[in-house]
């Protein structure tokens, strides 16, 4: 069985603003490093195979904690699994976004087109999904079948990875909450309807409570 832990990076100020960060490269403010190091502490005697990252600051910066305490591990990074790309609207809150694009949220809101909008010199989700897809299944290919595997990763990455491997359907990958330094994996584990992938753990913020429960 092929575990596929997916870790979102803690804190920045574009978060607690609500901005449509994407690729603008944000370091994790100081809540978010606060978040990293109880992350760390909460993972560091768990057992992982490979360790991959975007290579995104603030990605990274939420990998440091844990990596301090396992020097066993290297950490291999990637601009496949940066956030979605919003192009020249990266950094402007979603309200205001909504204010000036009032036409493009009305067709992503659309479920019929709107997997294939964008905003302006951005990706369509489609188009983030197919490039985070591709590195999922690539990474897991590479490994035994048996493997587990730690990314450190973005929210909307996350949702793409996780929709694409267990079949969701790609409109529905919003309805999937990913917290800062939030954990979720999933399983290749067969079911009695098919051989796919389960998600087996969601947004696990239990560390943030003060708490380093191992499992």
């Amino acid at each position: 069985m092929t575990i596929l832990y997916l870790v979102r990076h803690g804190e920045t100020d574009g978060n607690a603003f609500n901005l449509a960060q994407g690729h603008h490269d944000a370091p994790l403010n100081e809540q978010g490093r606060a978040q990293a190091q109880l992350l760390g502490q909460r993972l560091k005697t768990w057992h992982f195979d490979a360790v991959y990252s975007s290579d995104s600051s603030r990605a990274l910066q939420t990998a440091e904690p844990l990596m301090e305490h396992r020097p066993d591990l290297e950490i291999s990074t990637t601009p496949a699994i940066r956030e979605k790309h919003y192009g020249d609207c990266e950094n402007y809150s979603w309200q205001q976004l909504r204010d000036e694009h009032s036409d493009i949220f009305a067709k992503i809101l659309n479920p019929e087109i709107g997997s294939d909008v964008r905003f302006p010199g951005g990706e369509t989700d489609r188009e983030h999904m197919d490039r985070v897809a591709r590195f999922t299944r690539e990474i897991i290919e590479k490994h035994e079948e048996d493997a587990t595997i730690l990314v450190f990763s973005h929210g909307g990455s996350i949702k793409a990875a996780a929709a694409h491997m267990c079949n969701l359907r790609l409109e529905d990958k919003w309805r999937l909450r990913t917290d800062n330094t939030g954990i979720s994996s999933i399983i290749s584990e067969p079911t009695w309807r098919d051989d796919g992938w389960q998600i087996e753990r969601w947004n696990d913020t239990y560390h943030l409570n003060g708490f380093s429960h191992p499992v």
